[in-house]
């Protein structure tokens, strides 16, 4: 049987973005290998993990010297190697497996104001150098897959699209549904954000914005801004917040669960993801996934991904242009309506199992030479 090694360590946090994604992508992968049997799984990381997937498997951990992991991994004899995150410390060199890569996007390459040149300088020269040397590429945006072709010097026939899929509990509740939902005491209305804190998604823009809705719109002055996710309960966005006239109105959960986040998605009345770089931008789309009305930014990967199910800002740091198009996500009610039932209508084409199966094709193709399972497997 065909011996695929997977570097697991994203799955050792699974609530994170990398985490979720990784977690559900192999999930489903291993949901059709156990009907098809055509490989075996070993999940390599560094320490031990209590994320349940492990018990799926065969668990490998490794030392975190690049050199001694090799040596290992030389001795394990897997066919293939499946490396992610694509770091310095990956032991890629003196193994004999075919060797691929997951890399979400480059958004430290698209801001590195936001970052110290110690990391811009392995984001500029390790990582691309690093893709170089795989046999096989996995994106979730064809934006990211031009990026890598454009700016890595990856061949595009090297580079295959695997969406992120949807989960199920990311739907519109009923009014029973709603009621029943645990999760912070949060009066309505509000306007919603959800990530973890980073200057990559806009504090700043995001409460100016906000706080020129409250007062330039009579309809919006009892609204909130809940910015749900770890970090946005730090004193210096509260101070902030304080400054511009918000400290009641300005609310943050912390790290909520997923099934918090629904309950809030569907109370919203606009959910609010200025970023300034995504490779995805999942949040969107789970909001859209709710019948929330959406207001993001014109970056990167984000309009392919929401397509014309979303009010988009080509401007991310007008904070003038962001407070008028949460009026009008909030307020505008045809407006409202269409970008519902085009959210609605978008949701098909981002399935786990589909990605899940274009995975198995690549790992089917660099180890028989064969993608007739999966015809769209390599893009």
């Amino acid at each position: 049987m065909i011996r695929i090694g997977v570097f697991s360590k994203p799955l050792d946090n699974w609530t994170s973005g990398s985490g979720q994604h990784l977690n559900e992508i192999l999930t489903h992968a291993l949901d059709i290998n156990d009907r098809e049997g055509r490989f075996e799984f070993t999940f390599i990381h560094y320490r031990e993990s209590g994320n349940p997937i492990y018990a799926r498997v065969r668990e490998l951990i490794i030392p975190r010297n690049p050199l001694l992991a090799a040596f290992i991994l030389r001795r394990e004899g897997f066919d293939l190697l499946h490396y992610g995150p694509l770091t310095i410390f990956a032991p890629i060199w003196f193994v004999r497996a075919k060797r691929m890569a997951t890399i979400h996007g480059a958004e430290q390459l698209l801001n590195p104001q936001l970052y110290g040149w110690l990391e811009m300088t392995h984001e500029r020269m390790v990582v691309p150098f690093y893709a170089r040397q795989m046999d096989a590429i996995v994106t979730v945006s064809e934006t990211s897959k031009r990026y890598f072709t454009e700016h890595f010097g990856v061949e595009s026939a090297r580079v295959t699209v695997c969406y992120n899929g949807l989960s199920p509990a990311y739907r519109t509740l009923s009014a029973e549904e709603r009621c029943a939902a645990k999760g912070p005491a949060i009066d309505e209305p509000y306007i919603l954000h959800l990530s973890r804190f980073s200057e990559r998604k806009n504090p700043w823009t995001m409460l100016e914005a906000f706080a020129r809705l409250r007062r330039t719109d009579p309809r919006a002055k009892d609204f909130k801004l809940v910015c749900a996710g770890k970090g946005w309960e730090g004193e210096a966005v509260r101070a902030r917040a304080r400054e511009l006239g918000l400290a009641d109105a300005y609310m943050a959960p912390g790290f909520i669960d997923r099934e918090t986040s629904v309950a809030l998605m569907n109370g919203a009345r606009a959910f609010l993801f200025p970023s300034l770089a995504e490779g995805f931008g999942m949040p969107n789309l789970e909001a859209m996934a709710c019948s929330c009305p959406v207001v993001t930014t014109r970056v990167f990967a984000i309009p392919e991904i929401v397509g014309d199910a979303a009010i988009i800002l080509d401007d991310p740091l007008d904070a003038d242009a962001m407070s008028g198009a949460l009026a009008r996500a909030c307020f505008d009610g045809a407006l409202r309506e269409r970008l519902i039932t085009a959210g609605l209508r978008r949701l098909p084409l981002f399935s786990w199992d589909e990605s899940a199966g274009k995975l198995l094709g690549v790992y089917g193709m660099l180890t028989m030479g064969d993608s007739s399972s999966n015809p769209s497997a390599v893009r």
